[in-house]
């Protein structure tokens, strides 16, 4: 619409010659103070901008001020929560503003209205209006045509009229909604629901470098709708450390790559929704994935000693068990039934140390109960239990019988100031025996390992047969005596001997060396008597000698095992070896012949204990020598000889 402006610059200047003048609406004349404008009418319609005392003839001022159309500053568009509208009303003419008119907007359930900004003194004022969390309109309208008020102020045209504020009916011509599109969407996106993996929720990842996730029920009600959707990873929930958030469009799932992934470390996906209008929601966080590169539980893949091996009484004992991956925490309690076990442990990445100090109690079991075990995803495994088993103290060959080698190893040991075999002090009962070295050699270790060699005899791990290696040794019975050579070179003997207990007896013959370390076992019930020699001085053995005897008159055999060492602990020689022990009789008997009366012959027994001369000769009542049965030197042993009642010369 155009405006006509006439200035008149001339001073007390008089229009003359027009019987009327008409400002059509929309037309403004201003008349300086310094001009005089007068004609025989001036219809005024649009604006007449005078002093009042400079003009002359106005007879019609015209009507008063008046709305023609609603319109916006915006484009058209999508509004978002905080975006400004600015609303334009455009009027007949100049209108003059007081106070802060509001024009009433149909905003969904809840109406908005749009405060005066500007534009007093013009044909178009202006009305801003905030979007508000909530406001829906497709298209904004004001609500009815009478939406604008003056709210305690005022609109008046230059003559001071008050303006007419009826507005275009909504939707009609010349309306706010018929000349603007505007969507005003004040609604934020609801949250939906954000899962780690590309499908279903995942618990827990192997990749170091991906990571997926899906979403769904994200919604904007009946409002502008989901136009696009951002993903980030963050290291805490809801945070977005690891990658900011990205636009993945409209889509519902989201692959992040070129990641470094921590194992055991927990990651959260987020995401939030945009709207047409640009409203974000709130962000949607993931329960968590939690990155296990190595998939399930964690297990034991070795054990270090294994647990048929023995643990060491006199030195430190490490194990070291080794997992399928690394582990983050672990619970170890390490005990045993008879000793107060002193340990220590390290966790090194897969790896589980161990250590155990040297206070162990011979023959007792070592458990240990290891439990929490989590690797570093959190995933806890089963709960694992070990039982090893402690030496046995004095058994230096690990062969779980204390005897000549073992007393080999001790003498050798001993004599080489090596306190790595001390067997002393001792405390406890055998055979959970518990040393303290003490870094000498001295009775106390005899006896620990006297105690531990016959509690081997008592406890039935002797009598086991060995087979034959080195110079077999000989053995001789000399009247109730067994006499067994001692190899030159043997500084350590071991002699077990085997028998019916019923019909044999053995003993050792009384010949000690105070010197040297002399043991002996006799089971007298099972028939296993066990006898050990070892040379602690410079003396030498020659050889060894027992007390045999049998019952009855027949011999018995007996097994003698033995075992000859080195002074350097080395075999020399062993083997088994079985030997027939005769009876010898006690004293020297001549029996009581038998039958007695007889005839035609008779048996005469007699005792020998000795090698000897025998004389046998037959005597009659009258005591005339009758036959001479016997006159020559015997053996030991139970004899017998049979007369057939002939004397000398054979009648």
């Amino acid at each position: 619409m155009k405006s006509f402006i006439l200035y008149i610059n001339f001073s007390l200047a008089i229009l003359f010659g027009q019987s009327s003048i008409v400002i059509p609406a929309g037309a403004s004349i201003t008349v300086p103070d310094n001009a005089y404008v007068c004609a025989g009418t001036i219809t005024v319609n649009g604006d007449l901008i005078s002093s009042g005392t400079n003009v002359c003839g106005v007879t019609d001022a015209g009507a008063v001020a008046s709305i023609l159309e609603a319109s916006s500053l915006n484009e058209d568009g999508y509004y978002k929560i905080g975006d400004q509208i600015s609303v334009t009303l455009s009027f007949t003419r100049k209108v003059i503003v007081t106070g802060t008119p509001q024009l009433s907007l149909e905003t969904g359930s809840t109406d908005q209205v749009a405060s005066y900004s500007s534009g007093s003194e013009s044909v178009t004022l202006t009305f801003n209006y905030i979007v508000q969390e909530g406001d829906v309109s497709p298209d904004l309208e004001y609500v009815s045509t009478s939406a604008l008020s003056l709210n305690g102020g005022s609109i008046k045209d230059v003559l001071d009229r008050d303006s007419e504020i009826s507005l275009p009916e909504p939707g009609a011509t010349k309306s706010l909604s018929a000349n603007k599109d505007l969507y005003v969407d004040g609604i934020i996106p609801s949250i939906g629901d954000v899962r780690d993996g590309g499908s279903e929720d995942l618990q827990y990842t192997s990749s170091l470098t991906e990571l997926d996730l899906n979403w769904t029920s994200f919604d904007d009600k009946s409002s502008s709708g989901i136009k696009r959707y951002f993903a980030g990873l963050g290291s805490t929930p809801g945070g977005v450390e690891v990658e900011p958030f990205v636009d993945v469009g409209n889509f519902n799932q989201y692959r992040f790559k070129n990641l470094t992934l921590t194992n055991g470390s927990t990651y959260y996906g987020v995401v939030k929704a945009e709207d047409q209008a640009g409203n974000i929601s709130l962000v949607s966080v993931t329960d968590g994935v939690t990155v296990d590169e190595f998939a399930g539980p964690p297990s034991i893949s070795t054990i270090n000693p294994d647990v048929t091996n023995t643990l060491s009484l006199s030195l430190v004992s490490t194990l070291n068990i080794s997992f399928s991956e690394p582990i983050a925490s672990i619970s170890l309690d390490v005990t045993s039934t008879f000793s107060t076990v002193n340990y220590s442990y390290e966790l090194n990445s897969n790896d589980l140390v161990i250590t155990i100090l040297p206070s162990l109690a011979s023959r007792d079991e070592v458990v240990l109960e290891i439990s929490d075990i989590k690797d570093f995803a959190g995933i806890k495994a089963a709960d694992q239990t070990f039982t090893y088993n402690t030496a046995t103290l004095a058994d230096l060959n690990q062969d779980s019988n204390v005897n000549a080698g073992d007393l080999s190893l001790f003498v050798t040991a001993w004599n080489a100031d090596d306190f790595t075999k001390e067997l002393g002090p001792s405390t406890g009962t055998v055979p959970n025996l518990i040393i303290t070295p003490d870094n000498q050699y001295d009775l106390e270790d005899v006896m620990g390992f006297s105690r531990m060699w016959h509690w081997s005899r008592k406890n039935g791990v002797s009598g086991k047969l060995l087979s034959h290696y080195g110079k077999e040794i000989s053995a001789s019975q000399i009247g109730s005596t067994l006499l067994i050579d001692w190899d030159k070179d043997a500084s350590v003997a071991q002699f077990e001997f085997i028998y019916e207990p019923q019909f044999v007896s053995i003993i050792e013959y009384d010949q000690k060396n105070t010197e040297d370390m002399e043991l002996s076992y006799m089971d007298t019930l099972r028939g296993v008597n066990t006898f050990a020699y070892a040379n602690l001085s410079k003396n030498k053995y020659i050889d060894k000698q027992f007390v045999t005897k049998v019952k009855g008159r027949d011999s018995k055999p007996i097994d003698m095992i033995y075992q000859f060492y080195s002074q350097d602990g080395e075999l020399i020689s062993q083997g088994t070896k079985t030997i027939l022990i005769k009876p010898i009789p006690e004293k020297f008997v001549l029996h009581q012949n038998y039958p007695n009366p007889f005839n035609p012959m008779t048996t005469i027994n007699y005792d020998l204990p000795s090698r000897s001369m025998v004389n046998l000769v037959i005597y009659d009542i009258m005591g005339r020598k009758v036959a001479t049965l016997l006159n020559e030197e015997r053996n030991e042993g139970y004899h017998s000889i049979i007369w057939n009642t002939r004397n000398d010369v054979g009648t």
